[in-house]
């Protein structure tokens, strides 16, 4: 199997009409189906299908072809690692591009959080995608306006969300500067025809064929948001074909060396096989079972022994053991070592298993999927406003919700570095930092937003106390001191320089 990454697809046209629509929709289809191909081939590799890429010419009838399957191993550390915990939406600094109330923003976000996690379950919904974005290197969404609403209850979500099949479903770029988008397709196929919904930013075409049915694009924006893992959109562990066939290769051959050590060969010299009760005549040895030879007539040499031969395992595992450890370093996937020793840190452990490349492959991922992640929240804020005042209220803070309100937060937890995040928060806090940077700062809490609502009025408490009237911080005696080990460890600060604090203080 060769796969590249999937190919984007362009046009020379800058807008997509009714009048060129079908000329677009055509080329790119074309070049889509190659897409659908690979996609499909990734799918069948990560689920096992892994044909051997070697004939087995010496004993034959011992063929076992087994694989390690680290396609899924891969790909299931990506899902839980990167998508296990959905990012949190929030609010940015209160310097904003239009003048708006940070509490109503906060309000706001805080709705619109609730909305994704609890109304549109974006935990799951996020691991449907993240199959495709893994897999295949590419996936899509689809944002639509909800219309059915029990007028009886408060709904729980304005918005509908759906992850769509990224074989059946593809977006076409302006193939000049800046590559917007001017298509969004997704397909059916029935009864050996297939049917098109396609998307521009003003338009919906339904087509079949010649036929084209156009209708209003309400949102006023393409709604389907293509994601891409990487800027080639590969999948995780598409570079890593060539050395898991060769894994799998060993890892089969190594089976085959126990079983055929196993069921070894026996050689039988000047040794006459007893008659067979069903025929009569002399058994004649099975292939595969015995090597028959004769150097005299009498029977003077006979002789019966196996054939054995050196087996070699410790070395074979070896191999095995190294190729794995390659494809996993490749994939940026963290090893699982056993340790004997008690005596190694956080953050050694972190680089010797791998966790610091895993985090750094994490990290440009992020920066790649936030824009689709945006671009996504960007829609479904267009859709809430078009939802009927007499389901959602005009005043509502989820109405008032901009999309530059919005900051993202990431949340990958590492437990062992808990004490190191602490005391970071208690250094910053006592030095002045506002509560909601600080905590954004330690990435220590799945949603900051919550958790500083929740936390507010405490910590501002604990600085109002620590801090003067004009933002100098106070005397503090030293047995009242939060974290005071690490706090006060200004020597090794490349900013403050190992200045006296309390010098300072008492200067001002």
């Amino acid at each position: 199997m060769k796969c590249y990454g999937r190919a984007k697809i362009f046009t020379e046209y800058k807008e997509v009409n009714r009048d060129n629509i079908l000329s677009v929709l055509k080329k790119a289809y074309a070049k889509h189906r190659q897409n659908s191909r690979e996609i499909n081939e990734l799918f069948e590799y990560e689920r096992g299908y892994q044909p051997l890429q070697r004939i087995k010419t010496i004993r034959p009838e011992i063929n076992i072809e087994a694989n390690d399957n680290l396609a899924n191993y891969i790909k299931e550390f990506k899902l839980g690692y990167f998508w296990g915990i959905p990012p949190a939406l929030v609010q940015r600094g209160n310097n904003e591009f239009h003048n708006t109330d940070p509490d109503t923003d906060s309000a706001g976000i805080n709705a619109l959080n609730e909305m994704l996690q609890n109304g549109m379950n974006i935990g799951r919904k996020n691991l449907e995608l993240a199959e495709y974005v893994e897999v295949c290197g590419i996936g899509h969404r689809i944002v639509d306006i909800k219309t059915d609403f029990d007028r009886n209850e408060v709904p729980s979500s304005y918005v509908e969300l759906h992850t769509l099949d990224s074989r059946n479903a593809f977006c076409v770029y302006y193939a000049g500067v800046g590559q917007p988008k001017v298509l969004g397709v997704t397909y059916t196929k029935l009864s050996g025809k297939v049917y098109f919904t396609c998307f521009t930013n003003n338009s919906r075409y339904e087509i079949q064929g010649e036929n084209i049915e156009e209708g209003p694009n309400p949102l006023g924006i393409i709604p389907i948001v293509e994601y891409e893992r990487s800027v080639d959109r590969t999948g995780c562990f598409e570079r890593q074909i060539p050395l898991a066939d060769s894994l799998n290769i060993m890892v089969s051959d190594f089976a085959n060396d126990v079983s055929q050590h196993t069921q070894e060969i026996w050689w039988a010299n000047d040794v006459e096989f007893p008659l067979d009760e069903t025929t009569g005549r002399q058994r004649s040895p099975r292939n595969g079972e015995w090597v028959v030879t004769q150097t005299s007539g009498n029977g003077t040499n006979q002789k019966i022994q196996p054939m054995s031969s050196t087996f070699d395992g410790n070395s074979t595992l070896t191999a095995i053991t190294d190729t794995r450890t390659k494809i996993l370093q490749n994939a940026k996937v963290p090893i699982q070592y056993t340790s004997e020793g008690g005596g190694s840190t956080g953050v050694a452990t972190d680089a010797m298993s791998g966790w610091s490349a895993t985090e750094v492959d994490a990290l440009r991922e992020e920066r790649i999927v936030e824009s689709a992640i945006r671009e996504e929240l960007e829609l479904i804020i267009r859709a809430i406003k078009l939802v009927d005042s007499n389901i959602l209220p005009q005043d509502s803070p989820v109405r008032k919700v901009h999309i530059s309100d919005i900051d993202l937060h990431f949340n990958r937890r590492k437990n062992y570095d808990m004490a190191v995040k602490a005391n970071a928060f208690a250094t910053w806090v006592s030095h002045g930092i506002q509560g909601r940077h600080a905590l954004k700062a330690v990435d220590a809490f799945p949603d900051v937003e919550q958790t500083w609502r929740d936390s507010k009025e405490g910590i501002e408490m604990y600085q109002k106390n620590a801090y003067g009237t004009e933002g100098a911080q106070m005397d503090t005696p030293e047995n009242e001191r939060i974290m005071s080990d690490n706090s006060d460890q200004t020597v090794n600060s490349p900013i403050i320089g190992g200045m006296n604090t309390q010098r300072s203080i008492q200067a001002i």
